[in-house]
């Protein structure tokens, strides 16, 4: 699949039946690494029900397994992208959840690096991933600070 492919699939919203069996997982998947804390370095087996193929799957992947398991289960899509890829100004819009003139603006002030291909921008997702955790935490501060004013003033009901 290619890489700007990855973005372009339309995700599934799983069903209440998905995102049961999706939990059961987790609960036995935590259990599991619970039991062996350095599963990391390890790789785990997986038997299929209905023959005898046997699947390894390395112990670092494991845990990216949970939490994809564990966002099903709380009845989210999940998409996996490479952090290589690169993207147009409309998905990576899409992913900040903003227009794309408004991120067009952002990508001309240099706030997130980008690069053209042709009359074209692309966006890495490494970098725009380093872009939303660093706004998230300013508007988490902001937050805060919004929050204990209110507190100072009394105008927390």
């Amino acid at each position: 699949m290619a890489p700007s492919a990855v973005l372009d699939h339309q995700l599934a919203i799983p069903d209440a039946a998905t995102a049961s069996q999706a939990a059961e997982a987790v609960d036995a998947l935590e259990r599991f690494l619970r039991r062996h804390p350095t599963v990391s370095t390890a790789s785990v087996s997986l038997e299929a029900d209905d023959d005898d193929s046997t699947l390894e799957i390395p112990g670092h992947a494991l845990r990216l397994l949970v939490d994809i398991l564990a966002q099903i289960a709380n009845g989210n899509a999940v998409t996996v992208a490479p952090v290589h890829t690169e993207l147009t100004t409309q998905q990576a819009a899409d992913l900040l959840n903003v227009s794309r003139p408004y991120l067009v603006k952002l990508l001309e002030e240099r706030k997130i690096p980008y690069r053209r291909v042709g009359n074209r921008r692309r966006v890495l997702l490494a970098d725009l991933l380093a872009y939303k955790r660093v706004d998230d935490v300013e508007r988490q501060s902001i937050a805060n600070e919004l929050t204990a004013e209110a507190q100072r003033l009394g105008l927390d009901y």
